[in-house]
């Protein structure tokens, strides 16, 4: 194999599929294109963690990723392979520690440190669901609010909303924010949901929750600077990128990304997002920086 063929989105487990070339090096099988025609960071942040869910063995079945924190180095690029080599840096008696670089033609372009836990008793609390929050039954998709807004919608954004082949269904709370209209607070509320994921596997799924938290987190950290969004006038792009698994999900059912952005400076912007379940389990917590800066000229 000596190229890589592009993912058509029917099915999400298909774009974690690696091949395995040595006891922990591993190639991949699909790519991703991002909107600037690059390779989209979700994908290499979902199959660097599947490639150390696979270095974990026998345990597998018991020892859950709990935590990732990930540097995005170099840009990716959609029509080279990317080889995941991961390092078993310990496994102790409930905790397994990973890192993972991912190469591109020579270089690194990723790399992360994740850890994986194997559940005990302890303490349980978790933040509430937040209040005021209209369950997704009742808004609207982007394809359908490109349809209802019309003229409202910039034209870019209202041909990127009218997509009719998003691998994720996404429903905003407050379309009129999700837009990044000038002057709004630096928070959302997102429904979201991978259809394609339904049968993953429960490490299929910590890994498609990661690949869909690098959809809109960054950009909340725009919402109070920027045009609607998408913008030809702004750079965007992840630096770094940390979660924590704190209970099972799963990915085909509606989840909401309840994020806001405390800090925007020196060009980059830090987002933070709460993942909860419909029926209101906190699944997830996010944190990450991107890059997000006007474009010279």
């Amino acid at each position: 194999m000596t190229g890589v063929a592009d993912w058509d989105g029917k099915s999400a487990p298909a774009l974690l599929a690696l091949e395995r070339l040595d006891r922990d090096l591993f190639r991949n099988r699909l790519n991703q294109r991002n909107a600037n025609d690059a390779l989209f960071g979700g994908q290499v942040l979902a199959q660097a963690l599947t490639a150390a869910t696979h270095t974990i063995g026998a345990d597998g079945a018991t020892r859950h990723v709990h935590s990732l924190h990930g540097y995005f180095l170099r840009a990716g690029r959609v029509h080279a392979p990317v080889i995941y080599q991961v390092d078993r840096t310990r496994d102790g008696g409930r905790f397994s520690t990973r890192r993972v670089i991912a190469i591109q033609e020579g270089e690194p372009i990723f790399h992360m440190e994740c850890g994986f836990h194997a559940p005990e008793r302890g303490f349980d609390h978790q933040a509430p669901f937040p209040p005021h929050i209209t369950p997704p039954s009742e808004l609207q998709s982007l394809p359908e609010l490109a349809v209802s807004m019309g003229s409202r919608l910039p034209d870019l954004v209202r041909e990127r909303w009218s997509r009719t082949d998003w691998q994720i269904e996404v429903k905003p709370v407050d379309p009129m924010r999700f837009l990044h209209i000038d002057g709004a607070p630096p928070s959302r509320a997102i429904w979201m949901r991978l259809p394609s994921g339904a049968g993953a596997t429960p490490a299929e799924q910590a890994c498609l929750l990661a690949y869909m938290s690098d959809y809109w987190l960054a950009g909340t950290a725009a919402l109070p600077h920027t045009l609607p969004m998408p913008n030809p006038n702004l750079f965007m792009a992840s630096l770094d990128h940390a979660m924590w698994f704190h209970r099972p999900v799963q990915v085909e059912e509606w989840m909401l990304f309840d994020c806001d952005s405390p800090s925007a400076q020196h060009g980059r912007g830090f987002s933070r997002g709460l993942v909860y379940a419909e029926d209101g389990t906190l699944v997830s917590s996010l944190a990450q920086e991107a890059l997000l800066r006007p474009r010279q000229g």
